[in-house]
């Protein structure tokens, strides 16, 4: 009695196991990693030994960009004898060993899954590049990238610039009664607006008043955004998620059309290829609204998410078409942003620093030109996408999660082609007697002492002596804010106000105008 007993709780303990790895399995194919990884747990807990449930436990840690213990757990698999990762799980273990700098292990893990897989040119580049790190970080002294006051500790990312304010994505909570909330517990994401203004003093943009909701007329009940303007911002494209389930009782994104109505946001008909079968993840438009690139996760791609094109032709939007190669791998291509003639996008199939990283190509009537990662400090390790330039194309906003990881993004702020220091500014130093006088009068100064002086801190940083032709050169060692001092043979002194270019010039010659007869006479570079 005790023996049938006994055989009757291993049943009902074995069936409870395998009840909860075929809920887990369930959860892990919708995605839902979150809840298959307690599932996945309590069954380890019950059965370490074991290892496929082992390797999707660690597949879903890598899949909500938990590296750390994503690692862990492969390493815990690999530590049994005779365990080989599948090539699959081998690929995952080097993407996370390069998230977390760990580039000797992600190398020797890359190499192991070429050796499987030889013409696997993806993992080529991968390790290319990873030996050739230091190439990214040459021409990171002209950017400079800036953390933005509206980041909280939900997501916020996909910002872009709308009409001297910031709309963006986030998944913060709001003062609510009962709020929708995801498989992470958190939130859906919603469009939120913050107004900015550009601030001289630090040379960056400043928000100046509190983010609210954005477009609520075209608010989804699940994820809305991210956006992109076109037509002056009169016209809007959006992401949000379908109100119709497909057949496994999830629902899809994709892709809607919106006017401005005067007195708020009203729809267009939405896009005639959103599907049931598959979601559209984000978007970009050129201004007159006749072309769109997306990405999605259609059949047919090219593996993972790719990027997909379509034109506005004859009062209708094309079937869309997979750009291909050498935009799209067998991995994700996503977060497309045309600019002029450039396609931004983000790619963790493209050889990069680690996760997702910010690529270029020029887009050409013939296909597509050479695709470029853009370098250090625009990506990092982690994710980085979302790239969005201003009108001017020298400043812009972009997403990373590159200070917390996981789906904690935050918007940052970046200035391209910005001046290096230390540089040198050269000229000619020159006088006349009288303010009076005409332009003809104007009389090179040799022989003197002319000084840096840094107005912020108040002390001279560099001095120089013009020459006989009253030409001189002097060294601005850091960011600051200047004047020139100078100081004649006879112990007179002079200040020149000098403002120092945020951008890179072709050349810093200019020619000082010292009027003597002006008491402690100012004039600026010319």
């Amino acid at each position: 009695m005790i023996m049938a007993l006994s055989g009757v709780c291993q049943s009902t303990v074995f069936n409870l196991v395998q009840d909860g790895l075929k809920l887990a399995d369930k959860k892990f194919a919708q995605a839902n990693y979150w809840e298959a990884i307690d599932l996945y747990r309590s069954s380890l807990s019950k059965n370490p030994d074991d290892s496929q449930t082992q390797l999707k436990l660690a597949e879903c840690y890598y899949r909500i960009k938990d590296y750390e213990k994503s690692v862990s757990v492969y390493n815990s698999y690999l530590d049994k004898k005779g365990n080989m990762l599948p090539a699959k799980d081998l690929y995952c273990l080097a993407e996370a060993h390069a998230v977390l700098k760990n580039y000797a292990e992600a190398i020797r893990s890359y190499k192991q899954g070429l050796e499987r897989e030889p013409d696997n040119q993806v993992i080529a580049q991968k390790i290319w590049r990873l030996n050739n790190i230091h190439y990214l970080y040459e021409d990171s002294a002209h950017y400079s990238v800036r953390s933005m006051a509206i980041n909280t500790a939900f997501g916020e990312l996909c910002p872009v610039p709308f009409q001297n304010q910031l709309v963006f994505v986030s998944n913060r909570k709001e003062s609510k009664l009962f709020e929708n909330v995801n498989g992470m517990n958190a939130p859906f994401y919603q469009l939120y607006i913050a107004p900015w203004k550009n601030d001289t003093t630090i040379q960056a943009g400043v928000i100046i008043g509190e983010p609210k909701g954005f477009a609520r007329t075209l608010k989804s009940k699940f994820n809305t955004g991210p956006v992109a303007f076109y037509d002056g911002g009169k016209r809007m494209v959006l992401v949000s998620t379908s109100e119709k389930t497909n057949a496994d009782g999830g629902r899809r994104l994709g892709l809607f059309f919106a006017f401005w109505g005067g007195h708020g946001w009203k729809f267009d008909p939405p896009y005639p290829y959103n599907s049931e079968e598959y979601s559209i993840h984000d978007v970009t438009i050129s201004e007159d609204g006749t072309k769109i690139y997306f990405s999605s996760d259609m059949k047919g791609g090219m593996g993972g998410k790719d990027i997909y094109s379509s034109a506005w032709i004859n009062n209708q939007w094309s079937k869309p078409i997979n750009i291909g190669e050498p935009v799209n791998t067998s991995e994700d291509e996503v977060f497309p942003n045309i600019q002029r003639d450039i396609l931004y996008f983000s790619s963790d199939g493209h050889a990069g620093m680690g996760a997702l990283d910010i690529f270029k190509v020029q887009v050409k009537k013939e296909g597509y030109g050479e695709v470029e990662n853009v370098g250090y400090p625009l990506n990092s390790n982690y994710d980085d996408f979302g790239l969005k330039f201003d009108s001017v194309g020298t400043h812009g906003y972009f997403t990373s999660n590159r200070m917390h990881g996981g789906y904690d993004d935050d918007i940052y702020e970046f200035d391209i082609d910005m001046q290096t220091y230390p540089f040198i500014i050269s000229g000619t130093m020159e006088y006349k007697e009288h303010e009076w006088s005409n332009q003809s009068e104007i009389k090179v100064w040799p022989n003197t002492k002319l000084f840096l002086v840094d107005r912020e801190r108040g002390f001279r940083v560099n001095e120089t002596i013009t020459d006989e032709n009253g030409n001189f050169s002097v060294t601005v060692p850091y960011f600051s804010k200047y004047f020139i001092e100078i100081v004649d043979q006879s112990g007179n002194d002079y200040k020149v106000s000098l403002e120092i270019q945020k951008y890179r010039v072709e050349n810093n010659i200019h020619q000082i105008v010292v009027v003597k007869d002006v008491f402690h006479p100012s004039s600026g570079l010319k």
